[in-house]
């Protein structure tokens, strides 16, 4: 018996795009001989505007497109002055920060109360244009409206000038090169971090400060997003950031540290708000091409968005988007190898054949299918599998996606919204060949005196999986005001639902059969046939969706009026419903996939409540409070209670000191009630001196258990801490400066126990028999473990302004992680992980020029060194096949330049090369195969020609 073990974006900013930490925006100073702009164009005048007054400006060409402006005579300030160009106009101008606005649609002007009716003189005409009141921004961080990045806790901003300049495509690859944030490539949730040859998944997200996704709270327009369909044992639950096309995002915000007093769970490292567009007038086209200097890994996008205002002074946008990109595969890219001879190293390559280890082989395979797997001829020639030559370095996509909104006044203080947003992502991911010892009886023609065949089945083919994820989102609401509180009350339903289908993997039984029948051969001389391959390897399909309905409201506005200013209170309540549905197909369930992890058809279901309130509270003209508190309720796990506190002072003008602490809470999401990985046959090996039972089975100087998985139904909410300190300096309008301290600890957080590797400290998980006997253990999820990450994030732009050359802009944002302790029990060791395989340290630095019709921006992407091929922090570097293993991946620099040209009428032409010093990945983990997933650019020097044409 056989048995088998073990978009492109368009804005124009006049200077250099807006960082998010600073002062708020100063009055300017007043041309000497005044202003002297004539009506007409709505662009021109704001550009003769931001020229003279040496302001920055951010704004889509869409939103000021077929626009008028009255002009501006006279000598007001320079607020003022804006206000004026932008009369009639719609909009609003947003004060980011000293001389930094961001254009977007005003708000519904509030009517002014109406005295009772007297008899009266006329009232005497005004003097001059009647002026509006420049609007704040709200941003994620806070729930009560006020001058943006006017915060306790460390914000970002990315404007989607920032995200055309990069040439990235995907909202993934914005948010994992990001300083202080991890991607998690689709490959490695498909496979459970490598865990796992069979991909149950394929979602793209991204985490904050090493705290995984469960610790980074994903919004969209300031409501949550369902997780992933797909359940992620490693992962737990995640978002998917594969069904938001870059040219629906109108910015991204991310809050910086916990915002569990604010958002809730999920929140415990931070919170990333996705603002899509809105209110837009006219319409744009665009499409991109790119194409690596390989001449592979093209990509292409078609897009298109409408916007107008409706009867009644209400607006609607349409936006439609087309993204596709092919796969990139390791065998495209030299460096994709185990083999690493050439660099000093071992060939790693997987080695087919019978024998008793990894080095040592009796009789080799005949033959040998693949060229891939020849040997360089210097080396000689053999048959080996080299996995990285067969996996996906670059997923392929196929999106389409529907986005619209609309909102419309009625009565004298209330408006209606609502917008549908609905996508379709195609995204294929592919592992090497099915690998895996076989044991053969005596009586098949291959079998060799019982020696276990290390074997790969080259002649099925790669695992490849197709995983398509259909997301349906809408939001419908009620909003308004009364007197000066703003309210709004809304229903949401995110909803989404996924089929991931799998080829390449082996059915045990069908093996078993065909070994028995002794049709399945192993020795690669003789050929299986297609229906012996076909019934080994049949089509597994896997399914599930998560559906999230949310209710929620609030209310915001002034309470009283203090010496230092107004008090302000935000408040709220959100009642949600998830309902998490998993289809594994037949063979999934009857266990029948050789070395997949257990699965199970359930549907669960949660309902959970919070209420919240926030103030800010000015103690001072130079001093300001924040406190947060938030009660939420999640069926099965009681009430929990999450503060935060945080305070301002500006004892000068150019300098802001800000500090926060606060406290989070998760509870188990639906996806973690669930067993833990355990593959294969199941069999352990435990040390008999660590064991605290007589062994069963003793097998020289060891035990030989059983390892088996359960669910925990005692999982209790993971709670944390969070602390922050921060210093802004602004000296000039030209230069800004924010350095931030932070420091999260997670306790109670849940992991897979591991009682093989740590007997003593997880007893309760070994199992005896009914004499005593140890003779299993059992993995389940445990509150046991801990977690406390700290470090320093820096921010700092300059600008500078020449009459003759344009305008230059240099920005810098970089974070550097000093610690990162880990523990799995109390009573364990505690683990430094800074820079133990992914960089501790990292850097994103630009320098953007404009001059005339033309920007050029050259961006750099540092990445510090990382430690690998280690067990644990701390752990000798080793030998691997008697070669020495290099420990220290050396750091590198990535480099993109982006040029846009709008000289032409309506048009925006773009050209970007991502990659320019066309680096090649460096990476000394052997179980990488020469590549990181977080960090590297496995394409090489890329080319992306794009051009958008508005009307």
């Amino acid at each position: 018996m056989a048995k088998i073990s073990h978009a492109f974006i368009v804005s124009i900013a006049l200077t250099f795009s807006p960082l998010a930490l600073a002062l708020p925006a100063s009055q300017g100073d007043i041309p000497a001989d005044g202003y002297t702009i004539a009506p007409g164009a709505l662009e021109d005048a704001l550009i003769a505007f931001a020229t003279r007054n040496r302001l920055q400006l951010s704004y889509s060409p869409a939103l000021v497109a077929r626009r008028r402006t009255p002009g501006l005579r006279g000598e007001p300030p320079v607020r003022e002055g804006l206000a004026r160009l932008l009369e009639g106009t719609g909009l609003t101008a947003v004060a980011v920060k000293a001389n930094v606005y961001l254009l977007q649609p005003a708000p519904r002007q509030r009517p002014r109360p109406q005295p009772v009716a007297t008899v009266a003189a006329p009232a005497p005409a005004p003097r001059g244009p009647t002026t509006t009141e420049l609007d704040t921004v709200h941003v994620t961080g806070s729930r009560i409206g006020r001058a943006a990045f006017e915060s306790s806790l460390p914000l970002t901003l990315i404007t989607n000038e920032q995200i055309r300049a990069s040439g990235h495509q995907t909202l993934f690859d914005v948010l994992r090169l990001m300083p202080g944030m991890s991607g998690h490539h689709p490959r490695n949730v498909a496979t459970e971090n490598g865990a796992s040859q069979v991909p149950s998944a394929a979602a793209a997200s991204a985490s904050l400060y090493s705290l995984g996704p469960r610790a980074t709270l994903f919004l969209v327009d300031g409501r949550r997003m369902a997780n992933y369909g797909l359940v992620s044992t490693d992962y737990g639950a995640l978002t998917d950031l594969n069904g938001i096309p870059l040219s629906m995002v109108d910015h991204i915000e991310i809050a910086h540290g916990g915002a569990s007093a604010i958002y809730g769970a999920d929140a415990m490292a931070g919170v990333v708000n996705i603002i899509l567009k809105k209110d837009y007038r006219g319409a744009e086209v665009g499409a991109s091409y790119g194409v690596s200097q390989r001449g592979d890994a093209e990509q292409q996008r078609q897009y298109a968005s409408f916007g107008e205002q409706t009867p009644g002074g209400g607006s609607v946008f349409v936006s439609v988007d087309r993204f596709i990109r092919n796969p990139l595969i390791g065998s495209q890219r030299s460096w994709a190898t185990l083999d690493q001879r050439s660099n000093g190293g071992a060939d790693g390559r997987y080695r087919s054949g019978y024998g008793l280890g990894y080095a040592y082989w009796v009789i080799p395979n005949k033959g040998c299918e693949d060229e891939d797997e020849l040997t360089n001829p210097r080396f000689g020639t053999d048959c080996r599998l080299d996995l990285p030559r067969y996996v996906s370095l670059q997923p392929g996509i196929d999106s389409n996606a529907l986005y619209t909104y609309f909102r419309q006044p009625f009565g004298d203080n209330k408006e209606f919204y609502a917008d549908l947003r609905a996508t379709r992502v195609r995204l294929d991911v592919q592992t090497a060949p099915f690998n895996a010892v076989v044991s053969l009886p005596s009586s098949h023609p291959d079998s060799f005196y019982g020696l276990g065949l290390n074997y790969w089945f080259a002649d099925v083919g790669p695992i490849r999986s197709r995983t398509t994820t259909t997301t349906r989102d809408f939001t419908v609401g009620i909003k308004g005001f009364r007197d000066r509180w703003d309210w709004d009350v809304s229903l949401a339903q995110r909803r989404n639902k996924v089929e991931n289908r799998i080829t390449g993997l082996i059915s045990q039984p069908a093996v078993e059969a065909e070994v028995g029948a002794k049709t399945l051969h192993f020795n690669k001389a003789d050929t299986n046939s297609p229906e012996v391959l076909e019934r080994i390897s049949p089509l597994s399909t896997l399914g599930g969706e998560m559906v999230l309905d949310t209710l929620s409201g609030s209310i915001e506005g002034p309470l009283t009026e203090l010496p230092g200013g107004e008090l302000s209170l935000a408040a709220g309540f959100e009642a949600r419903r998830e309902v998490l549905t998993n289809r594994p197909d037949d063979a999934f369930l009857n266990g029948d996939v050789a070395l997949a992890q257990e699965f199970d058809l359930r549907r669960a279901s949660r309902n959970t409540s919070a209420i919240y309130a926030e103030v800010n509270v000015p103690l001072h003209e130079k001093l300001w409070m924040d406190a947060a508190w938030r009660l939420d309720r999640s069926s099965g796990y009681g009430n929990q209670v999450s503060p935060m506190f945080g305070l301002r002072w500006q004892p000068f003008k150019s300098l802001i000191l800000r500090v926060s602490a606060g406290e989070g809470y998760r509870a188990p999401t639906l996806a973690e009630l669930r067993r833990p990985i355990t593959m294969g046959d199941n069999k352990a090996y435990l040390p008999a001196v660590d064991a605290p039972l007589p062994c069963a089975v003793p097998a020289g100087g060891y035990c030989e258990i059983d390892v088996t998985s359960r669910i925990n139904e005692k999982l209790r909410p993971e709670t944390s801490t969070s602390r922050n300190f921060g210093v802004v300096w602004t000296p000039s309008e030209e230069f800004t400066l924010s350095l931030d301290r932070y420091r999260i600890r997670r306790r109670s957080e849940i992991l897979p126990i591991e009682p093989v590797a740590y007997p003593k400290l997880f007893a309760d998980a070994l199992v005896s028999d009914e004499y005593g006997y140890l003779v299993g253990a059992q993995r389940y999820l445990g509150n046991y473990g801990s977690t406390e990450v700290s470090g320093w994030e820096l921010n700092a732009e300059y600008r500078y302004q020449t009459r003759r050359w344009g305008n230059f802009g240099f920005r810098i944002n970089g974070h550097y992680m000093d610690r990162l302790l880990r523990r799995v029990h109390p009573l364990a060791p505690e683990l430094d992980y800074a820079g133990f395989g992914t960089p501790n340290r990292t850097v994103l630095g630009s320098v953007r020029w404009s001059y005339r019709d033309w920007i050029a921006t050259l961006n750099a992407h540092y990445m510090g060194p990382a430690t690998v091929s280690r067990d644990t922090p701390g752990s000798a570097c080793e030998k691997f096949l008697d070669a020495p293993l290099r420990c220290r991946t050396p750091s590198a620099t990535l480099l993109d330049l982006d040029l846009a040209y709008g000289g032409f009428d309506k048009w925006l032409i773009g050209l970007n090369i991502s990659n320019l010093n066309d680096r090649r990945p460096v990476n000394y983990d052997y179980n990488s195969g020469g590549y990181s997933l977080v960090d590297d650019d496995p394409v090489g020097r890329y080319y992306l020609l794009s051009a958008m044409y508005r009307f």
